[in-house]
């Protein structure tokens, strides 16, 4: 069932952007490049949209924190990665289809369109293993939402039986299979935007900086639910965490060198409060960001 229902998520990814495009190129007409004049007219119209929803965006992430309400974070998160998805209509000037969903990065396309790219630093796994093909993005998206499935479904039956907390079948390898799941699945959907052209002139930049954001965003829900869950079953919790990773599998030596800078921020291994988890998200934002700046010039010579 989880393998079915994969299927019908991967295929719903790739074609509802198709359809959306379809009938949004009705809403708002293709924009040819020479007619200068009304991509102007357009951008009008579109930039306080754009800008507003950009802070409303980010204000949902930021408010999740504060409140400790990571229904908000999450949705604030997912949406700030929503434009992705025009990557993949037909015509790719970001005012055409549903390329328009970009209006949502305007404030960052107006500052430059290379703030976009400022997450360079994340293609360096899909480099390394040779995943750069349309096929390998694809099949990075159905593992995504295989893990998805099987943490819901695992959930859901835990829910039906009773279980207050989820620590067998997929919860044995990852304490937060969800969130997983939508990292991988989305990371595939970044790879394989990074294949689409601009047949029309439309500067279509790598979008690894709202993915960056999105992930760190992710992985700073997931540690205020660790928080929430140690209150909730204390040493019960505890002895399972020890036992399972916070997400990804990794080996013992390469997660301890992952995780060395959280432990240097806050003097621990695991954060206790919002501050902590402020800092660690902070502190891996800077040092990604940095780390694309050489891979970025690079990319320009």
């Amino acid at each position: 069932m989880s393998i079915l229902f994969t299927v019908a998520l991967l295929y719903l990814t790739l074609e509802i952007p198709r359809i959306m495009n379809a009938w949004l190129l009705k809403v708002f007409p293709d924009y040819w490049i020479p007619m200068e004049a009304e991509v102007i007219e357009a951008l009008k119209v579109l930039r306080p949209i754009g800008y507003t929803s950009f802070v409303v965006t980010v204000l949902l992430i930021i408010l999740g924190f504060v409140l400790k309400n990571k229904k908000l974070s999450t949705f604030g998160s997912i949406a700030l990665y929503l434009p992705t998805f025009g990557y993949f209509a037909f015509t790719m000037f970001f005012l055409a289809g549903i390329g328009v969903f970009r209006a949502l990065w305007l404030p960052l396309i107006d500052l430059s369109p290379n703030v976009l790219r400022l997450g360079e630093i994340v293609y360096l796994p899909s480099i390394a293993l040779g995943f750069q093909t349309v096929p390998a993005s694809c099949a990075i998206m159905f593992v995504g939402l295989l893990v998805f499935t099987l943490g819901t479904f695992t959930w859901l039956y835990s829910k039906f039986k009773g279980i207050e907390m989820v620590d067998f079948w997929i919860y044995k390898y990852s304490r937060h299979p969800q969130y997983l799941g939508f990292l991988i699945w989305s990371y595939g959907l970044m790879l394989l935007a990074g294949f689409v052209g601009a047949p029309k002139g439309g500067h279509v930049p790598p979008p690894s900086f709202p993915w960056l954001i999105s992930a760190l965003a992710i992985v700073g829900t997931a540690l205020h639910e660790e928080q929430v869950m140690v209150k909730k079953h204390g040493d019960k919790y505890k002895k399972y965490r020890k036992r399972t990773p916070f997400m990804l599998p990794l080996p013992k030596k390469l997660s301890t060198i992952i995780t060395a800078p959280a432990r240097m921020a806050i003097k621990r291994n695991l954060p206790e409060n919002e501050k902590q988890i402020f800092a660690i998200v902070f502190i891996y934002f800077c040092i990604l960001v940095l780390l694309s700046l050489p891979i970025q010039y690079c990319i320009k010579l």
